[in-house]
């Protein structure tokens, strides 16, 4: 069960990150007007990278029962469930609390701390 829930949070991380990336791009990014570009390139990267992160981090995760031993699964659970969460408080605090993303990655923190705990 605890390798469930971790591979669960890396696919879920995926999810986000897929979904963030594409959305941000064409109904955040393409949408603003009236800044300067060097702010609107900062505003691309931040929703690029972050996506790219949190792929990765799923990627790791999701994988992880194939090439980590139960220690390797346990950091790496931790560190990425860090990750997830430190994006959840990000969007939870600029969006106000009004935007799916900080409650998805919030879950996917659980799923991986969870598994985490459990790992024998």
């Amino acid at each position: 069960m605890n390798m469930n829930l971790i591979v669960i949070s890396g696919y879920l991380g995926m999810v986000v990150a897929v979904v963030h990336g594409y959305l941000g791009e064409t109904k955040v990014v393409r949408q603003v007007d009236g800044i300067p570009l060097a702010s609107k390139r900062v505003l691309q990267a931040i929703m690029f990278l972050s996506a790219v992160y949190w792929f990765a981090g799923g990627l790791v995760l999701a994988g992880s029962p194939l090439y980590l031993t139960s220690g390797g699964q346990r950091l790496a659970a931790l560190i990425v469930g860090a990750m997830f969460l430190s994006g959840a408080i990000g969007n939870f605090w600029a969006m106000r609390g009004r935007h799916i993303g900080w409650v998805l990655l919030m879950c996917a923190t659980a799923l991986a701390w969870l598994g985490a705990w459990f790992i024998q």
